[in-house]
């Protein structure tokens, strides 16, 4: 089986798409052609072992009508080069749904699938470079290319919350690959934040914690790894100089995992947004899978990871005071009992193995692009 994943809005080293996907797919045996923006040198280096690269430039903003005719012109030229092979196209953004699903004769054997991991109709309000004048527009245009994608694609869900619009269809949830063995709390005590650095994801609070922590003499570096929104990027390199964080921008995931191994916490200070509430926060069970302690907001979903799992803290409220003081308060409660720390991240590591393995979930991932393969009314 051939799989050509596309993307132009994701970046190019995406953990879901590269690092799970891609990589168990390589694992079982298929070939896998990625189209995706280029993620640079260091992340090739991790990229899972005969994967091929097609390189688009990335739809930012309301530069996107490019990446689109790119990632169009690249299906087309792969699928060509594959003569009479029938390929699987994958496409994660839900613009692609509509780039490739009108005018599909250059494809027509081939099986359309589309990977629902983010509401974007719920996070249109949060797009900053969307006109607030066009923004119900916008949302009405994402409704008709749901509407598409049920006719043309066979579509997988993330969360079951997305059913709600787009109906049954499996769902392949953010879990993540479980390591061999987890790391004791290092000499170096940090509390780490992994995912894309913004205002609503909470870069305010953490620059917050880490000036408290360092008012405190309190030795706990705060940590942030990922790549910033324009609008925050100013004052997240002022926190850097500052010494109140410390920011590494984009890592691969590997890399990423690497600075999460035998830290005090992992932070997932999501504000209250509609794009979060139905989204359980992968990054959470990222720390739990690698025996970190979580500390969240009391998102729905991730207040129930934690709870469930015994693995961590929430916080009381969405409040920036609030979440900063129990933060810290925690972290520093974590800091003065390793034993309370390392019980916390054991719990929570047992209960991702059972519930949240991406060694599991990616092989019914597998199991279900060769049905779609397979099957004649694909």
């Amino acid at each position: 089986m051939h799989v050509i994943v596309a993307t132009c809005a994701h970046r190019g080293d995406d953990a879901r798409i590269v690092h799970r996907q891609a990589r168990v797919l390589l694992q079982a045996g298929h070939s896998v052609t990625l189209i995706a923006p280029d993620c640079g040198d260091d992340a090739r280096r991790s990229d899972p072992p005969g994967l091929v690269r097609v390189s688009v430039s990335r739809a930012v903003g309301r530069r996107r009508l490019g990446p689109w005719r790119g990632v169009r012109r690249a299906l087309r030229t792969v699928v060509r080069q594959h003569g009479d092979e029938r390929p699987v196209i994958l496409v994660h953004d839900p613009e692609l749904v509509a780039v490739v699903g009108w005018g599909r004769r250059a494809w027509r054997r081939a099986v359309l699938i589309w990977d629902v991991h983010e509401d974007f109709l719920a996070s249109v309000a949060t797009r900053s470079w969307i006109p607030r004048p066009v923004r119900p527009i916008v949302s009405a245009t994402v409704r008709l290319v749901e509407r598409m994608a049920r006719r043309r694609f066979q579509l997988l869900l993330a969360e079951d919350a997305y059913a709600e619009r787009l109906g049954t269809a499996p769902v392949v949830p953010n879990s993540t690959w479980i390591p061999d063995h987890i790391a004791p709390c290092d000499d170096h005590p940090r509390i780490v934040y992994v995912g894309r650095v913004s205002a609503g994801r909470g870069l305010d609070e953490m620059i917050a914690v880490g000036r408290e922590l360092r008012a405190r003499n309190s030795g706990v570096e705060v940590r942030l790894i990922g790549a910033a929104d324009h609008g925050v990027e100013a004052r997240l390199e002022a926190a850097h100089r500052n010494g109140d964080v410390m920011w590494l921008g984009p890592r691969p995931n590997p890399e990423a995992m690497n600075h999460v191994q035998g830290a005090l916490a992992g932070l997932s200070l999501l504000h209250d947004e509609a794009n979060y509430r139905h989204s359980r926060p992968t990054k959470c069970v990222e720390y739990l899978a690698h025996g970190v302690p979580v500390i969240t907001t009391p998102l729905p979903l991730a207040e129930a990871l934690v709870n469930e799992s015994q693995g961590g803290a929430v916080t009381s409220s969405f409040t920036p005071r609030e979440v900063v003081d129990q933060v810290v308060h925690t972290v520093l409660a974590w800091q003065a009992d390793a034993g309370l720390r390392a019980e916390l991240g054991a719990l929570g590591h047992a209960h991702v193995v059972q519930h949240h393995s991406w060694q599991a979930d990616g092989a019914r991932f597998v199991q279900l692009l060769e049905r779609y393969w397979s099957s004649p009314a694909a």
